[in-house]
């Protein structure tokens, strides 16, 4: 009796013997499964983020180069502002040298440093030549600047804009094969969510608009580019039929950017001596000193300019009132322009020819705040085929959906993972102003990071490891 209790004693260590290896067994491949797990769940966050972070430089660099863009406008405004007042300094030379005006009667009616200030005009005589096209130095500095504008970051943005999919695609590729260098990994390259098509788009044409605000802008900071308009009157009158008026001496120029492109610098000054006779009163004489005119078009129109096409050299077979009312509309008292010096200018402008704005990047959610928060989002998936997990029995999970290995679910004979990450705007400081700065490309704060995948996207994910895809 003793003999067969011994008997059924050692079947039932040794049943619980099998159980306990079994369960090891069992434990030890659940381990492996969880460590591969791990191992392909962190394999494909870093390349997700990766992935976000190329986005990232993308849309940066895109915002660097859209406030590259704006800089060389900003630079050929000030090439054209330049060669605007070669010319004039060069023209009031010409004027100094023939004494008309004198500089002895500029400086005895408005003073001795208007005096100096047109006696110095004789240092820049033969300045215009900087200015002739094509050979000027600021002539060759402008066209510069429009090839560097058009023919480099043009292209450059639009060659990111193009390939940024596959350079997203290619960094996510070598970052996970970093983790699986044997290859025994595989990133799924058709994304599971992707909101990159149609999230950059160019502006050209009649769009360019948006940009020109956004230059003018900026050539409002720089006070080169700023009206150079300033009035100075005699201290006595001169006139008996007119004791309140005095005559004036008028210094105009602006800088412009007309239409989408062109741009245009005159600079002009001009001795109005008060006059008058019976016929029509008081009214002043205009006495050209300077001028001088550049803009980026020879056909633009410059109607703004009060100005005629060809303005007489002298008036010695005309009196200037009276030419004036013969060919022109200006008004003789109450004008505020330089319309004879604008006229000079005008028909000896230089005209350099450019490409005009370009068209830029922008996101196509820009100046939407009702739309919240603007992200570039995706995801991603990635498997692990069963036979190259180091299980015991060397294959992993079996084939068969629904098998399941401690509460995980494995079907399509593979093991697979899901990330999503996103490229981000937001400042690394709050704005001094306190307000919200607004997603664009033309601020280089796109940042990346890992988000939390959506239950649409794991449905995705999970539809195609059933179908073994």
């Amino acid at each position: 009796m003793a003999r067969v209790q011994s008997g059924q004693s050692l079947a039932l260590a040794l049943v619980l013997l099998a159980a306990v290896a079994a369960g090891l067994v069992q434990s030890f491949n659940g381990g492996q499964l969880l460590r591969e797990k791990v191992r392909l769940s962190s394999a494909l966050d870093a390349a997700a983020y990766s992935g976000a972070l190329v986005q990232a430089r993308g849309l940066n660099f895109l915002a660097y180069t859209n406030r590259a863009l704006v800089a060389h406008q900003i630079a050929m405004a000030h090439a054209v502002t330049l060669a605007s007042w070669a010319k004039f300094g060069d023209a009031q030379a010409r004027q100094l040298a023939r004494a008309n005006p004198p500089a002895s009667l500029i400086g005895g009616l408005f003073g001795p440093s208007h005096g100096q200030a047109y006696r110095s005009a004789a240092a820049a005589a033969g300045a215009g030549t900087h200015a002739a096209w094509p050979d000027g130095a600021l002539a060759r500095a402008f066209a510069e600047h429009d090839r560097i504008v058009h023919d480099v970051l043009v292209r450059a943005q639009a060659t990111v804009q193009k390939t940024l999919a596959a350079s997203r695609m290619q960094a996510m590729r070598e970052v996970f094969a970093a983790h699986f260098p044997g290859a025994e990994a595989e990133l799924d390259s058709s994304l599971l969510a992707d909101t990159l098509p149609g999230f950059v788009v160019r502006y050209g044409g009649q769009a360019r608009g948006r940009l020109k605000g956004m230059v003018e802008d900026a050539a409002f900071r720089h006070g080169f580019l700023a009206p150079r308009n300033a009035t100075r009157r005699a201290l006595l009158p001169s006139e008996w039929r007119c004791p309140w008026l005095q005559h004036e001496l008028r210094r105009r120029g602006a800088t412009s950017l007309l239409d989408l492109g062109v741009w245009r610098s005159v600079d002009t000054e001009s001795f109005h001596a008060l006059r008058s006779n019976r016929w029509i009163g008081c009214y002043y004489r205009e006495y050209p000193m300077g001028w001088g005119a550049a803009k980026g078009d020879p056909q633009q129109p410059d109607d703004d300019l009060p100005h005629v096409e060809d303005p007489p050299a002298d008036f010695a077979d005309e009196d200037f009132w009276r030419w004036v009312r013969r060919h022109t509309n200006w008004d003789l008292l109450d004008g505020d322009a330089n319309p004879l010096a604008n006229s000079h200018a005008m028909s000896e402008s230089v005209a350099w020819p450019g490409r005009g704005l370009p068209s830029f990047a922008e996101i196509a959610q820009a100046g939407r705040p009702e739309d919240g928060e603007v992200a570039l989002r995706f995801a991603v998936r990635a498997v692990k085929p069963a036979a190259t997990m180091a299980t015991t029995d060397g294959k992993g999970p079996r084939a068969g959906a629904g098998r399941l290995w401690f509460g995980t679910q494995f079907p399509g004979n593979a093991m697979a993972a899901v990330a999503a990450a996103e490229t981000y705007f937001r400042r690394p400081h709050p704005r001094s102003d306190r307000r919200e700065e607004r997603p664009s490309l033309f601020m280089p704060y796109w940042q990346a990071r890992l988000s939390l995948v959506d239950p649409p996207e794991r449905a995705k994910a999970w539809h195609r490891q059933g179908a073994g895809k």
